[in-house]
């Protein structure tokens, strides 16, 4: 067993200094430096029958009232989340032990297919150092919201600066999945994300999650470039006015989508914003970027 749980660090007295130099009450954005996406084509491995897993999957579903479907699951494209992982590491480039990210949160909307891996375990195996590695789910299209909040909080009590947000849609599966709407996976992509943060203990900016109430909107930069995932395609939520280019994502990818339009919306000249919104759950969650230094491979 391990503890993933980041050390609590009590507030510094006014005017102290934080692992990175004098405290400061400025907000920062975290940077985003490297980015890579992987959509492999064509259909994944063949289905190789495997009783045992079968009946695991039986039983599984049947605890929930889901039945197994043998053949959806056969003819599904069959990549697991390590292989996607793998590929957007690939495209992310070869990092060196200084590039490395120190800590790595993988965020997913529907599980890996495949349980016999851990995508975090295995993403760490790929990386010299030794980062620390995790996984965040059950937060549905918000999850790499979440996970990006959670990797900040991370650097800021650990005086890190090297972070590895890593998103993946994974559409095989033993169960019935929907076919339309915001949960629908309709293809296999993996998102790497290399982010660096200069704030040490600064709070970050430009970064909410909650119900879409104006409360929540108080840091909104209305000047940046806006990627509006696709819960906002289609009503629900209203956001601020904003005067920056917009990228609107189509529905198909609830993890993946907005991070990967991410890629083409980086601006050297201003910041990016990511918004999504959870019709179900009626939450909205959105960050803000600095991606002036973006290289991708």
């Amino acid at each position: 067993m391990f503890r993933a749980t980041a050390p609590v660090r009590p507030p510094a007295p006014a005017g102290a200094d934080g692992p990175s130099g004098p405290a400061t009450a400025t907000a920062v954005l975290p940077r985003l430096v490297r980015a890579g996406v992987h959509t492999p084509p064509g259909p994944g491995a063949p289905y190789e029958p495997e009783g045992a897993r079968e009946d695991f999957y039986r039983e599984l579903g049947a605890l929930y009232g889901a039945a197994f479907d043998r053949g959806q699951f056969a003819d599904s494209g069959r990549r697991t989340s390590v292989e996607l992982a793998y590929g957007a590491l690939d495209a992310l480039g070869p990092l060196t032990a200084e590039e490395c990210p120190e800590v790595v949160v993988v965020a997913y909307a529907a599980p890996d297919f495949d349980h016999s891996e851990l995508v975090a375990s295995c993403v760490k195996r790929r990386l010299p150092g030794e980062p620390l590695s995790f996984a965040l789910s059950d937060q549905g299209v918000l999850a790499p919201f979440s996970a990006l909040r959670v990797a900040v909080e991370y650097a800021r009590r650990c005086g890190w600066s090297r972070l590895l947000l890593l998103v993946v849609d994974q559409g095989t599966q033993p169960f019935p999945l929907p076919a339309t709407g915001q949960a629908a996976v309709h293809g296999d992509t993996a998102v790497a994300l290399l982010i660096h943060w200069d704030g040490g203990d600064a709070a970050p900016a430009g970064m909410a999650q909650g119900r879409p109430e104006p409360a929540l909107f108080a840091d909104w930069d209305g000047s940046a470039a806006l990627v509006a995932g696709s819960g906002l395609s289609e009503g629900g939520a209203e956001l601020p006015a904003h005067d920056g280019p917009l990228i609107r994502v189509a529905a198909g990818r609830p993890a993946t989508g907005g991070w990967a339009a991410l890629l083409a919306a980086a601006d050297r000249d201003r910041p990016v914003v990511v918004a999504d919104y959870d019709r179900e759950r009626d939450f909205l969650a959105y960050c803000t970027l600095d991606t002036g230094e973006l290289g991708v491979r």
